[in-house]
């Protein structure tokens, strides 16, 4: 790759050298004389520009045939200058209004800004690649006002995010469509919450330098043209073109080398080693027959004795054979034990890009290369990915157009996230099962000279085999696993200008992704040797016809559009595993299963045939009404009633028109109502039999599903409407945007459980109606724009409540999820109650009298109370600010993005505690004495319970103390013993849920453009180096150790526990850009 962009840059540079051109400079100034530093000076038709330097001088090369210069500047009217016979042109710049701007809306139509009656908010591309983050996904977090970012850690290598648009307006989640240039793609997520890997969502494939700008239709007016999988919003992706008329060639390289290295770790404790209680053991080694004191090895909690420095034997000291045999060591802390694991990870992306074109071609060609090694030993990513964008006049009137995009990703040990007993996730081991004593260092010699495998938490000194863990190297090295994915999408269009004004376009479009993932469980470990394959390969195809018309009578503006679409959707997957373990060790082939494998097969397809239209009008520009309709017709809904239609009416007032005053520069009030829908997957309606093979032998048999379908089912229908002021002031300095909104949802699709006299298990089932509402603040302004300042900045702002009004008779809960280990822990869940707000917590709680104090009973146990509801998760604000500085050329850029309120259980929490790993087990009590002292009674002997009354407990007492009441309401405080007091508090939900609140320095980008006159006669036009970074500082959290903003989304995109998940990441780097 780096001998393909090296070519590339010096054909091009050659090409640059032969193309003839004369050189233009001047000084670009305001109405008072002053320079204006980074002003725009483009060559009209080209991507050949330049921007002033301090002094407001520039100098660009002007090739041969070009006439204009265009000139640009942030609060400035945009001039074109003729050059003429020039080569010196000073520009005089005056202060000015930004027109309205083109803002690209539902089927990629383009409308004025003031036009539109609803929410739209775009995101540049230059704001998406501020850090260069891989995924642009995780790039919106915090710019867009009603958008809230749900993304993974950084240790995940190339890990999912998503989104969410105004909060959740419905019983069970969804995500917005993604349309990059017209064209719908996928968006699956092969990933799971519990015991497995995060193998990227599939809108990742869209590398970010190829993208010019996103925008987020938020609210059913701006989305109703999509139908029924539009009602969660979509993300509309506009990829960078080429354009008409340009001369010559543009290139751009880029590159991006950027270390990655984890900062985000719990913290632990360091007083205290392996074992369940701090008294010695004793063994003597048959060897030498001397007696040594060993810690208990087989524990995998941090309960043992003090690290005090007392000489032992380690863990690694009883292999036979090896050079460390009968080694003794003092015990000590090892506080970066956990930290020296992790690798620092590097990230290189390299892009190349070329566009072109002439009068009647535009084209623009894109290459990015990905290579990532992930901070989890033995993990890497690479991803290739082309970009080709081409619009061909054929005709007078005729128009070709070609957007392709191919993707191949591989990756290798992508690490297991959440908790799970198979060993793939170290952090499981770190988090929840350990010794704080170990050395990590000699974790990585997991093989014995035999070739066998070793681990710390040996059984004893005379069996040193793993008795629970593998080492955490072993994992990643020996059970790895493997994926890659090849992805293409795009679309060919042709278009037809019938008449002035009139054009009819069609378009075939397609998406298309096989996602390859073989997973291993290596033999020799102590888990059962396992392999598994999965295969899936999704096609989604769409044949568009669309008729748009545009004409202008006098001070009316009138617009149409007219079309309608057949969309076909297919789905093939395989997966097949081992069963019993496999026949050879380490044969990895589902041949190799000592049983017979596991196979299943799926295939799925599903139709969806639309008409859909649009009209709008517009007085003298200062009043417009839009209407837009669409029928849907699903394959997947019922036959008799498989048709839905979907309005919308929307209206915008720009005052800023009738009024005459020099400090409002624009303003406009607007409001819509709209409907849109939802269905559901294919076959859910009528009874499809499982396929299966009998227990022996191959004979097929076919099974009645546990699932009763049913034939009246509807398609979930949301109605909202909302009202918005646009406001800019001060010629630009300052703007900004309120939104009020409201939705309702009825008819969600559930699955409820029903009895089983009926033949089945569960039934579908149109339930529900669930309200939600909220208000989207987008502020901007530029507090100080001066010669040699510009200081921007945006904030975002939103909060959204939503409410379960009504399920279905006299249900009146509906369990949305349940909390990891079920029952066992504790029986946590979120849940949509009637007349709760959606999202309610539930599980096992504390209780308290009427002055709010804890009852607990004379033990110290706090008197708990089951089915306890604990408020709601979703949070109560979400939002981000971003601020942009330009100080004599230097840029900088630095994002924070913040969410108020929320909650979620934290079992790395839990654990902690419980093992004895955490900071919190190893405190003093209120009387200055460590809590893991012995418990002393006021004769200052040691009590053998493992609670004492403080009204009995000596000075010298450790232990913690618990002080509240009693059942019958008498003061009441006990001294517990901490394992005791820990040991109580497992899955008890109320203590271990914390508050999800976060402000965070997301992105920052410190950058520097070389001056032209410094690069002097190179054909090079621009030159930038930047540092960027990523994740720098969290800034604010409730919970040590844990990133809220980096909790993976589980069942029906709810973001609700913290599952003993991968560390936070921070990245920083170098990017530099050149463009010729």
């Amino acid at each position: 790759m780096k001998k393909l962009s090296l070519v590339l840059g010096l054909m091009l540079f050659a090409i640059g050298s032969m193309v003839a051109q004369r050189t233009v400079t001047g000084t670009v100034s305001d109405q008072n004389g002053e320079p204006l530093l980074g002003a725009s000076v483009l060559v009209k038709g080209t991507s050949t520009g330049t921007i002033t330097d301090v002094d407001g001088n520039y100098s660009v090369k002007v090739p041969d045939g070009s006439t204009t210069l265009v000139v640009s500047y942030t609060g400035f009217n945009t001039q074109e200058v003729e050059v003429g016979n020039q080569s010196v042109i000073n520009i005089t710049m005056q202060e000015g209004i930004t027109l309205s701007e083109a803002v690209v809306t539902a089927l990629g139509v383009q409308r004025e800004e003031k036009a539109l009656g609803y929410a739209v908010q775009e995101v540049g591309g230059d704001q998406l690649t501020i850090s260069n983050d891989l995924n642009f996904v995780s790039s919106l977090s915090g710019k867009v006002a009603g958008v809230q970012v749900l993304s993974s850690s950084g240790a995940s290598i190339g890990g999912s995010a998503k989104v969410r648009v105004r909060g959740v307006s419905k019983l069970v989640g969804g995500e917005p469509l993604y349309v990059v240039d017209g064209t719908p793609i996928a968006n699956n997520n092969f990933s799971s919450t519990t015991g497995g890997s995060d193998y990227g969502n599939l809108a990742a494939d869209i590398p970010t330098n190829d993208i010019e700008k996103i925008s987020v239709l938020k609210g059913p007016a701006a989305t109703a043209l999509y139908g029924e999988r539009a009602s969660n919003g979509v993300v509309m992706i506009t990829t960078k073109k080429g354009t008409f008329g340009k001369k010559g060639l543009g290139v751009t390289l880029s590159s991006t080398l950027s270390a990655d290295r984890v900062y985000v770790l719990p913290e632990y404790q360091n007083s205290y080693g392996g074992g369940y209680e701090q008294t010695w053991e004793e063994v003597t080694d048959p060897v030498d027959g001397q007696s040594y004191r060993v810690l208990n090895y087989s524990a995998d909690e941090s309960w043992g004795p003090r690290m005090d420095g007392t000489t032992y034997r380690p863990w690694w000291s009883w292999f036979p054979g090896t050079a460390d045999y009968g080694t003794t060591i003092p015990l000590q802390g090892n506080p970066d034990n956990v930290r020296d694991f992790f690798d620092t990870g590097i990230t290189n992306i390299n892009t190349v890009s070329i566009d072109g074109g002439g009068q009647t071609t535009g084209f623009r060609f894109g290459f990015t290369n990905v290579n990532q090694s992930g901070v989890i030993p033995n993990s890497d990513l690479d991803r290739n990915s082309i970009n080709l964008s081409v619009t061909q006049k054929l005709a007078d009137r005729l128009t070709l157009g070609v957007n392709a995009n191919l993707v191949y990703t591989d990756a290798k040990g992508r690490p297991e996230f959440g908790y799970s007993t198979r060993a793939g996730n170290p952090v499981n081991s770190f988090n929840q099962w350990f010794q704080r004593q170990l050395d990590v260092t000699r974790l990585a010699d997991y093989k014995n000279p035999d070739g066998t495998f070793r681990s710390w938490n040996i059984r004893s000194p005379s069996d040193p085999t793993p008795l629970y863990w593998d080492s955490p190297y072993f994992s990643v090295y020996e059970n790895y696993r493997t994926d890659g994915r090849d992805r293409y999408f795009g679309d060919i269009s042709l278009a037809y200008e019938l008449v002035d004004g009139l054009t009819i376009k069609g378009a075939l479009r397609r998406d298309n992704f096989t996602q390859r993932i073989e997973e291993r469980v290596a033999s020799g470990g102590l888990e059962e040797p396992w392999y598994r394959e999965f295969v899936a390969n999704g096609t989604e195809d769409n044949y568009e016809l669309i008729a748009n018309y545009q004409a202008d009578f006098g001070k009316i503006s009138f617009d149409a559009m007219a079309g309608g679409n057949i969309r076909r959707n297919t789905y093939h997957q395989n997966n097949a595993q081992t069963v019993g373990g496999l026949t050879a060790p380490n044969l990895f082939n589902v041949n190799a299963s000592v049983d017979r494998p596991d196979a299943t097969s799926e295939v799925r397809e599903k139709n969806v045939r639309s008409v859909f239209g649009s009209a709008n009008v517009g007085y003298n520009g200062v009043a417009y009404v839009g209407v837009t309709l669409r029928n849907d017709w699903s394959s997947a809904l019922p036959a008799d009633n498989n048709g839905y239609l979907y309005p919308s009416v929307s209206g915008s007032l720009v005052f800023s028109e009738l009024l005459n005053t020099s400090w409002l520069s624009f303003g406009k009030l607007f409001g819509s109502v709209a409907q849109v829908g939802a269905d559901l997957d294919p076959y859910r309606t009528n009874s499809v039999y499982d396929y299966g093979t009998a227990p022996y032998g191959s004979t097929s048999t076919f099974a009645v599903p546990n699932l009763l379908p049913n034939t009246n089912l509807e398609q979930t229908l949301s109605t909202s409407w909302e009202v918005g002021l646009d406001m800019r002031l001060f010629n630009d300095r300052l703007g900004f945007s309120l939104i009020h909104y409201q939705a309702e949802t009825k008819n969600d699709i559930l699955q409820v459980q029903v009895p089983g006299a009926s033949g089945y298990s569960e039934a579908l089932i149109n339930a529900g109606l669930t309200s939600s509402k909220g208000i989207e603040l987008a502020l901007y302004g530029t507090p100080v724009r001066n010669n040699n300042v510009t200081w921007d900045i945006s904030v975002n702002l939103s909060r959204n409540t939503s409410k379960v009004e009504e399920l279905y008779g006299d249900l009146t809960n509906y369990k949305l999820a349940d909390g990891i280990g079920g029952s066992r822990w504790g029986g946590f869940t979120v849940n949509a109650r009637v007349g709760e707000e959606w999202g309610l917590a539930n599980g096992i709680g504390f209780t308290y009298d009427d002055q709010g104090r804890y009852i607990i009973d004379e033990t110290g146990n706090y008197v708990t109370t089951s089915n306890k509801d604990l408020g709601s998760i979703l949070p109560d604000y979400t939002g981000g600010v971003l601020n942009t500085l330009n100080f004599k050329g230097v840029e900088l850029r630095a994002m924070v993005d913040f969410q108020v309120g929320g909650q979620f259980f934290s079992v790395t929490r839990m654990f902690n505690a419980y093992s004895g790993l955490g900071a919190e087990t190893v405190a003093n009590n209120d009387l200055g004495n460590p809590i893991r002292d012995p418990l002393v009674d006021n004769s200052g002997n040691e009590v053998a319970g493992s609670s004492i009354l403080a009204s009995e407990a000596g000075p010298n007492t450790g232990g913690i103390r618990v002080d509240g009441v009693s059942e019958t309401g008498e003061a009441l405080s006990v001294y517990v013993e901490p394992q005791s007091y820990y040991g109580s508090l497992f899955g008890l939900a109320e203590r271990w849920l914390y508050d999800a609140s976060f402000v965070k320095l997301r992105e920052v980008s410190l950058g520097y453009n070389i001056p032209k006159k410094v690069l002097g006669n190179m054909p090079i036009q621009s030159l930038k180096l930047s540092i960027i970074g990523r994740n720098l500082w969290l800034i604010h959290s409730n919970v040590d150790g844990i990133d809220p903003s980096e909790i993976l989304p589980g069942a029906n995109n709810i973001v609700f526990e913290e599952r003993g998940g991968l560390p936070g990441v921070r990245s920083i780097g170098a990017k530099l850009t050149v463009g010729f």
